[in-house]
């Protein structure tokens, strides 16, 4: 299929882009000491450079040490600006162009501030400190331009510095900064304008992240004040409005790196709105993640140009697959979060990831050839051994896939019946497609022995048979109308009447969505610590967003300890942390109470004995999440 509006250039001012697709900035964790670059930055911007993307935004630089916090760039020095000259360098190397978002954060960073950190809100700053913050704005846009960028982006979206000005409710000053009109209320904004304009060259061109739709604040910005202020940030020197959505204030967080609950392309009635009123080009943001969408909104005049963040983290050869008309052989982003923003918000992690993608963040390391080719059986046909195999057949080995049911995919098959989750059921025929386009043999309805290892005599094992339900050791588990959360997803069992749900992670929540959008009104979750705990945060809030007050029924820090006739006891722990032994009734009890790994030590220990290296991965390993099964095949597959 063509893609004729998509693949289309656009000049903005002298910059023209070979495409209207961007790569939006977004928070990769890959800073060194908040100051330095290396490889793996590089090679990030330079893949999809490669891809065939626009213009790269490189993710938020700090303009002073005040707001640096630790996941951040900063770019306020000399140092600074030679250090991401190395970025600039590789993106143009592979035929892209480079923008930079330049961004004072508020209070937004303070979660991840040290001792060299100052939070600065226009309700805490001075006069003279917005003057010293608007020159600072200036300074980063001349060393950016130093850098060898070819764009600048002000970020003035996400209840950042410049949207807390914006809101009448997060600016409470009485001066020309405040929020008697808004006027007052943009005026800081537009001095930035002004100043970074002065910093640039005449030919180069300013772009301007903003939210679509201020909301769920006690007070917003309205569609019409939004209009009125990029009509006068055009005046001022912005020549595009890269439009956004949410804030870090409220459950409009969700919008921000909007997970699956959210269809493709949500965002977009709002920019439309925008888009008819104002006279600069407009860059759409809303999970788009496939080039039909993509193309349509351009082709329909809803927008100018497209980011495509999350969809290029997935899969960095998006671009050149679209316009090549190998659309088939995207990995298509299934909007998880677990990778690119629980790993954001994660001390432990060192760098964001994706579970399509687990070689996200770490292109440096290419992928090598083997030194010699292995015949490598690959036991279980789930999201993990899929993975596994595809990366060893492209290092020269020659996997095959042995799956004991008559369909592969495993697990996370049967996540993708949960509501508003059919992408992670497409996701594993994708991954079984492209197993097929490699060569890759997939042996359903085989379940592997000893005996079979030791007939076959591979050269390596990689045993992915992954988990089982974990029946929990409770008296009367075995009782009627008692069934499993995976029995309710696949059909195979019903729940009706008055529903209790033991277990509050994300099994037992899925289960939950999938049963009032089937119809039941009298659906109780019960956990015995907090409902939604295992979720991540994104989807966690997506329970009260989309099943709000009592439609799902919660019962936190509630322990059942035994199962009668239709009843369950339980220990409830109130917030004084004082328990009471209490009951309650149900006509149909589901258990989502986890778990546990198959075993695995007839096949591993047969390995040991005829002297076969193999590796354990996935939930047969360890009971994790998908995102950890292709952590751990990447990990093997870039080993054996």
């Amino acid at each position: 299929m063509s893609y004729d509006a998509l693949f289309s250039p656009i000049k903005l001012r002298g910059l023209e882009l070979k495409n209207r697709i961007v790569l939006p900035g977004m928070n990769t964790k890959m800073v060194k000491d908040k100051h330095h670059v290396a490889d793996d930055m590089i090679q990030y911007h330079a893949a999809r450079a490669a891809g065939g993307c626009g213009l790269n935004i490189v993710e938020l630089v700090s303009i002073c040490k005040e707001c640096h916090a630790y996941l951040y760039f900063g770019l306020y020095s000399e140092a600074d600006r030679d250090e991401l000259k190395k970025v600039t360098e590789a993106i143009h190397e592979n035929g892209g162009k480079a923008a930079v978002q330049i961004w004072h954060g508020g209070f937004v960073p303070a979660d991840f501030f040290d001792k060299t950190n100052v939070e600065e809100t226009p309700d805490t700053v001075t006069v003279e400190r917005i003057h010293e913050i608007i020159k600072q704005f200036g300074e980063s846009a001349k060393l950016a331009v130093e850098a060898g960028f070819d764009a600048l982006e002000f970020h003035g979206a996400h209840t950042y510095l410049p949207h807390e000005f914006m809101n009448p409710s997060l600016n409470n000053r009485t001066d020309e900064y405040g929020n008697q009109s808004l006027e007052n209320r943009c005026r800081f904004n537009l001095e930035v304008i002004r100043e970074m304009r002065a910093n640039m060259p005449e030919d180069m061109p300013l772009l301007m992240r903003l939210d679509a739709v201020d909301e769920l604040l006690p007070k917003n910005t309205t569609v019409e004040e939004t209009i009125q202020f990029v009509n006068w940030a055009e005046e001022a020197g912005v020549d595009a409005i890269d439009l956004s959505r949410g804030n870090a204030r409220s459950l409009a967080t969700v919008y921000e790196v909007p997970p699956y609950n959210l269809e493709p392309g949500f965002n977009m009635e709002n920019i439309a709105k925008i888009k008819k009123a104002v006279n600069i080009p407009v860059i759409g943001v809303g999970r788009v993640n496939m080039p039909a969408l993509a193309n349509k909104l351009i082709e329909d005049g809803e927008i100018d140009m497209i980011a495509i963040g999350r969809a290029q983290l997935a899969d960095p050869e998006w671009c050149n697959k679209a316009r090549e008309g190998r659309e088939d052989e995207i990995r298509r982003c299934i909007g998880c979060t677990e990778g690119c923003y629980d790993k954001v918000i994660d001390p432990k992690a060192t760098h964001i990831t994706c579970t399509r993608n687990p070689m996200l963040c770490l292109e440096y390391k290419g992928m090598p050839k083997a030194e010699k080719a292995k015949n490598v059986m690959v036991i279980g046909g789930g999201i993990g051994g899929l993975v596994t195999a595809e990366i060893l057949k492209k290092r020269g080995h020659n996997p095959t896939i042995y799956e004991a049911s008559e369909r592969a995919g495993g697990r996370f098959r049967l996540a993708g019946k949960a509501p508003k989750k059919q992408e992670f059921e497409a996701a594993v025929d994708w991954e079984i497609k492209e197993c097929e386009r490699l060569g890759i043999e997939i042996k359903t309805n085989t379940t592997v022995t000893p005996e079979m290892i030791a007939e076959i005599k591979p050269d390596h094992v990689v045993v992915a048979i992954g988990s089982e339900f974990a029946t929990p050791d409770l008296p009367g588990v075995d009782g009627a109308d008692i069934v499993t959360a995976e029995d309710v997803l696949a059909g195979k069992a019903e729940a009706k009447g008055e529903i209790l749900i033991l277990g509050g992670g994300l099994v037992g929540c899925e289960t939950a969505t999938y049963l009032i959008n089937k119809g039941e009104k009298n659906v109780r979750i019960m956990d015995s610590r907090r409902v939604g705990k295992a979720m991540g945060m994104l989807r966690s809030m997506f329970l009260d967003i989309e099943y709000p007050g009592k439609t799902i029924q919660k019962s936190n820090r509630s322990k059942v300890t035994a199962i009668g006739d239709h009843t369950v006891d339980y220990k409830f722990t109130d917030k004084f942390k004082k328990t009471s032994n209490k009951s309650r009734s149900f006509d149909t009890l589901v258990l989502a109470t986890g778990a546990k790994s198959r075993p695995t030590a007839d096949l591993t220990a047969k390995c040991d004995e005829l002297g076969i290296a193999y590796n354990v991965i996935g939930d047969a390993k360890k009971v994790r999440m998908g995102i950890d099964a292709t952590a751990d095949a990447y990990k093997v597959g870039m080993e054996v």
